[in-house]
């Protein structure tokens, strides 16, 4: 009985999450793997005319189709590198283009001739936006090149704020540099995304690192393992250092023109800020290395053993949702980041899917009918174990019979958390625990999003009555 009710209600999701708007279908070719059903169209932020500005719109557009090589992610979380918004202001990203390089997710369907990933895989990468649709969007095709396998212990907020400036830092440190250990190396823009990722790898590499950070983010940076910061609003850092053996711009403009002056005789400078002036690298009688080539594989290859290790931290600065990336852009042009802006395509969703959850939970502490019928669905059920009993039931069964109309009068002694909320398209799935003197429970809850809103379809719970405590003689 209980696998037919089942079966019942999962068929019904189907049924409810099925909308003209949002039908499903394959973005497949034939020759492709099949992983799983996939929306036509998705959102995505676009870059529009608005008289002489650039703007971002998120609209609706198609899914792509992966090709030969390539592998098509829904994207967790994207992040903002400065790039992105300097092609914008360039007009390098055409009308309709959609912006952004960093992303990470999970593999949902492989074009021909991929073997190295498969359907599930969560990876991390970054993309050429110019020449290809960018990652501030809920699906991306990307090339086998450009993308690795997530790294475990970052989450996929983290695995997203990565990717570009861990190759830049790779690319000009490493590549550029050949930082050696007991080296001085003198990191402009220690804070910073790509700077955060200098200061680290040099420090892990033995090298002896001072930045060059705002006061407030001084400790900051010596947590990453810098020696020493200098507070570049109020003191300049050739009046410091002397004789360095490395300096890596990653501010440029006057930054990068005062820096030739501060190296040793045959200390090099590389820039990730703008471009070294070879002629008057030659006149200090310093080293300025021609730019590594861009290499995802070698960069994320390089920094994979820091990161397991735990030697290699990305800081997410701030988190938004894909309909404020505007706001996010505008957090990057500030130029007062920490780390990295991330951009999360499951923020709105989460953040909607709580609404029904908060209610129950509200439920739960007044005793209000209101706030449990605003959590559940009319055709909600209720299925679980208490004490060893197994019983299911319509909800507003449960909510007549929990709807005292006023709080527990032990609610100070009641514990409820959220211990997990995951979405998926329109399921969400989360897990309550609940932590009662005359009760403790896990309350595991199918959530459905119909006709733009969330409600819980099904409570599953496994509940028991604690036993008394033993009375003291």
């Amino acid at each position: 009985m209980l696998h037919k009710q089942l079966a019942a209600m999962t068929a019904a999701a189907s049924m409810w999450s099925a909308t003209p708007a949002h039908a499903m279908r394959i973005q497949q070719k034939p020759s492709a793997q099949v992983c799983q059903a996939v929306p036509q169209r998705m959102r995505a932020a676009r870059v529009h005319m608005i008289d002489t500005a650039r703007v971002l719109r998120v609209d609706t557009v198609p899914v792509p189709t992966p090709a030969a090589g390539q592998v098509l992610v829904r994207v967790h979380a994207a992040s903002v590198n400065p790039v992105d918004w300097k092609l914008q202001d360039e007009g390098s990203l055409k009308p309709l283009s959609i912006p952004g390089g960093d992303f990470a997710g999970e593999v949902v369907a492989v074009g021909a001739g991929v073997r190295t990933l498969r359907c599930g895989d969560l990876v991390a990468g970054t993309v050429d936006q110019v020449a290809q649709g960018g990652s501030y969007a809920e699906y991306i095709v990307a090339p086998l090149d450009a993308i690795v396998k997530k790294p475990t212990t970052y989450s996929m907020q983290e695995a997203a704020a990565y990717p570009t400036v861990a190759i830049a830092a790779w690319r000009f440190l490493i590549a550029g540099a050949n930082v050696q250990r007991g080296e001085r190396v003198l990191v402009h823009g220690a804070s910073g995304g790509v700077g955060s990722m200098v200061v680290q790898i040099a420090s892990a590499r033995g090298a002896r690192v001072i930045g060059t950070a705002s006061a407030r983010n001084h400790a900051y940076v010596q947590s990453l393992g810098a020696d020493s910061v200098i507070d570049y609003t109020t003191t300049p850092f050739e009046k410091v250092v002397r004789n360095a053996d490395v300096v890596v711009d990653a501010v440029g403009g006057e930054t990068l023109a005062r820096s030739y002056g501060v190296l040793r005789t045959g200390g090099r400078l590389v820039s990730a800020g703008g471009s070294v002036n070879q002629a008057q690298c030659a006149a200090a009688r310093i080293v300025c290395p021609a730019r590594a080539p861009w290499d995802v594989q070698r960069g994320l290859q390089f920094v994979a053993p820091l990161i397991a290790e735990g030697k290699l931290k990305v800081h997410v600065d701030s988190v938004y949702p894909l309909s404020a990336i505007m706001a996010a852009q505008q957090h990057s042009r500030s130029g007062r980041t920490r780390g990295k802006v991330v951009v999360s395509m499951e923020a709105e969703a989460v953040s909607a899917a709580m609404v029904p959850i908060n209610a129950y939970l509200e439920g739960h502490a007044t005793g209000r009918a209101a706030a449990f019928e605003r959590a559940f669905a009319d055709d909600a059920m209720l299925v679980g174990i208490k004490d060893g009993q197994y019983r299911q039931w319509p909800a507003h069964d449960y909510v007549r019979q929990s709807s005292s109309g006023r709080a527990p009068a032990d609610e100070a002694l009641r514990r409820r958390r959220v211990e997990s909320l995951h979405v998926t398209g329109k399921v969400a799935t989360a897990v309550i625990a609940l932590d009662y003197p005359d009760m403790i429970a896990r309350d595991h809850m199918t959530l459905l999003e119909r006709n733009g809103e969330w409600r819980i379809v099904v409570k599953a719970y496994d509940a028991f009555t604690p036993a008394a405590p033993a009375k003291q003689p």
